[in-house]
């Protein structure tokens, strides 16, 4: 005659493990929508001290400029544009297996 002694082992034991990966996979995506912000950030004043620079209200060259702070930021500028007086800058940043990109356009408000 079997018995089911040891069962609530096994299942009990098979929550914890799927617990724990469900917990792993929503880490790894809250990490990435994080580093999204921060990128979008980043990008965002990178073009912002790109402007400041073209418009002579600091000393540099834009793109030198954006590509410092892209430095600072552990990104990576993909495309600097300067057109009239606006800057749009393209980045990206490798996250967790996914590569995340963020734009940004800052110059005079007309």
């Amino acid at each position: 005659m079997r018995t089911d002694r040891g069962s609530g082992t096994i299942l009990a034991l098979a929550a914890v493990v799927a617990s724990t990966a469900l917990f792993g996979g929503m880490q790894i995506v809250a990490h990435n929508v994080l580093n999204q912000h921060r990128l979008q950030a980043a990008t965002e004043a990178m073009a912002l001290a790109a402007t400041d620079s073209l418009r002579g209200l600091t000393t540099g060259f834009p793109c030198v400029e954006a590509n410092e702070i892209a430095l600072k930021n552990m990104a990576i500028v993909d495309e600097c544009r300067i057109v009239g007086l606006e800057v749009m800058i393209s980045a990206h940043l490798d996250g967790l297996g996914i590569v995340l990109t963020a734009k940004a356009r800052a110059g005079p408000s007309y």
